[in-house]
């Protein structure tokens, strides 16, 4: 298997061209997955299409829309006394809020990044106004909120993290947040949360002032709302680990192994020379930081260097300096 492996990577180093076009028919199937997951969650979870139904408030752009969507219903039932097309008008607003997001992308993140999440954004307002009501309609969980809102958050996070995978984001204040994260080196999901509860207070006061709802009803939902917040939120900062910080401590007597280490990594590290307690050894005890997702590679050229090296791993909540993350192109 290995053999394989290694004669194809070798096979699309010397095709550039079929290795591009690879690359962006996989990123582009992935994108629309991460499209209709999020799509189905929204209409069967967050906010499904069916009378009687108390809605959870999407997060980003989703609950941007959907804010959007509340106050034209409350001018419309004043004005007119009638109710506009939810649906419609939430596909149509989830892609138009996106543009100017998708301009700060385009000159401030990369332009392969903008145009997989203008696809992402295209095909959830596609799949959102296709998706049949059958299909849609498979778990009635209409009147159990705390399973709705588990669920919707479990299928926003895998929405978002697939995204993420690619080189992508979800689009909206996804963009925003992974932006944010880039320039501060820290986690993407905080700032999701903290985008997201500015809009469930916004969609509070519009429900309660605007329609003059039960402020009890309102409020209950808002607190589901948290609980798919928080859920989504874990979901992407376990599956996100691009941002994630991982310390090393390397305990060693070979003299190589930093050298090693710096040619493996586009990362730095910190020599102290050391003595073993028990054996009374020279000892070199390297320190080095590397993102999470390198650290099995590292452990493994350790263990090539310097079968009996000793290593603690330790996580890192935030790292100040500079510290290499591959950029998004």
């Amino acid at each position: 298997m290995k053999q394989l492996k290694e004669r194809l990577r070798k096979y699309l180093l010397d095709h550039s061209t079929l290795k591009l076009v690879l690359d962006w028919a996989a990123s582009i199937f992935v994108t629309c997955l991460s499209a209709f997951v999020f799509a189905y969650g929204f209409r069967s979870f967050i906010a499904p299409n069916r009378d009687g139904v108390a809605h959870l408030i999407s997060g980003g752009v989703g609950g941007i829309s959907q804010v959007i969507v509340q106050v034209i219903e409350v001018i419309c039932e004043r004005v007119s006394g009638t109710k506009p097309d939810q649906k419609l008008i939430t596909s149509i607003l989830y892609f138009a809020v996106n543009i100017p997001i998708f301009v700060l992308a385009w000159f401030k993140i990369g332009r392969r990044f903008t145009i997989l999440t203008f696809i992402n954004v295209l095909m959830v307002s596609i799949f959102n106004e296709v998706l049949p009501e059958t299909m849609t309609s498979i778990f009635l969980l209409d009147n159990d909120h705390i399973a709705r809102a588990l669920f919707a958050g479990i299928l926003t996070g895998i929405h978002s993290s697939l995204a993420y995978l690619i080189g992508a984001s979800a689009g909206g204040m996804d963009v925003v947040a992974l932006y944010v994260a880039e320039k501060k080196s820290t986690s993407v999901g905080k700032y999701t949360m903290m985008i997201n509860a500015t809009i469930v207070f916004s969609y509070i006061m519009v429900r309660v002032i605007g329609k003059n709802e039960n402020n009890t009803q309102a409020v209950t939902m808002a607190l589901y709302t948290c609980i798919y917040f928080f859920t989504s939120s874990k979901v992407i900062d376990l599956l996100n680990t691009k941002n994630k910080k991982t310390e090393l401590q390397i305990f060693t007597s070979s003299d190589h192994m930093a050298a090693v280490l710096l040619h493996a990594f586009p990362h730095g590290c910190t020599i102290v020379d050391a003595k073993g307690g028990y054996t009374g050894s020279d000892k070199k005890i390297i320190y080095m930081v590397v993102s999470y997702n390198e650290v099995k590679k590292a452990i493994k050229i350790m263990r090539e260097v310097d079968e009996n090296c000793f290593v603690t791993v330790m996580n890192s909540y935030q790292v100040y300096g500079k510290f290499y993350i591959r950029p998004i192109r």
